[in-house]
């Protein structure tokens, strides 16, 4: 999911072709916000969310997606709103252009959707951190010794 949305071509080029650059293209932020509403049905004219995940469960899953996406990114460049807070978010929207993307139905489950977020967020820190051949010779990882 956070390559979906970090390499997906939304923005024009600097010659005007639409849907041809990604945030990391022209380096934009990313504003993240958990939005538990839209895991809600309709009982009538009433909003039900039985079916959304656990508070406990969506916290960990959320702050596990922000990890990736600052690991995968620029730290400073993810930004997020408060989990589980009433917030008023003033944006610009700059196109009438929605498009949902969803993770595969592999990892549908919560506790499987937690467990592949948090190994998604460690195999991504590993890729960055320089492996070591001796105590004072770092190489980074892909190098050959």
């Amino acid at each position: 999911m956070t390559k979906k949305i970090l390499n997906l071509r939304l923005f024009e080029d600097d010659n005007g072709k639409s849907w041809n650059k990604s945030v990391l293209d022209k380096g934009y932020e990313v504003l993240c916000i958990s939005q538990f509403t839209l895991s809600c049905i309709l009982k009538g004219n009433k909003p039900d969310f039985h079916q959304a995940m656990s508070a406990d469960q969506s916290q960990i899953m959320y702050n596990s997606f922000l990890d990736l996406m600052r690991s995968s990114y620029s730290e400073e460049k993810i930004k997020d709103g408060r989990f589980q807070a009433y917030m008023q978010v003033h944006i610009q929207n700059d196109g009438p252009v929605t498009i949902p993307l969803e993770s595969p139905s592999s990892v549908r489950d919560s506790k499987d959707a937690v467990k592949a977020a948090r190994a998604e967020a460690r195999q991504s820190k590993e890729k960055k951190q320089p492996v070591t051949k001796s105590m004072e010779e770092p190489v980074t990882q892909g190098e050959t010794t």
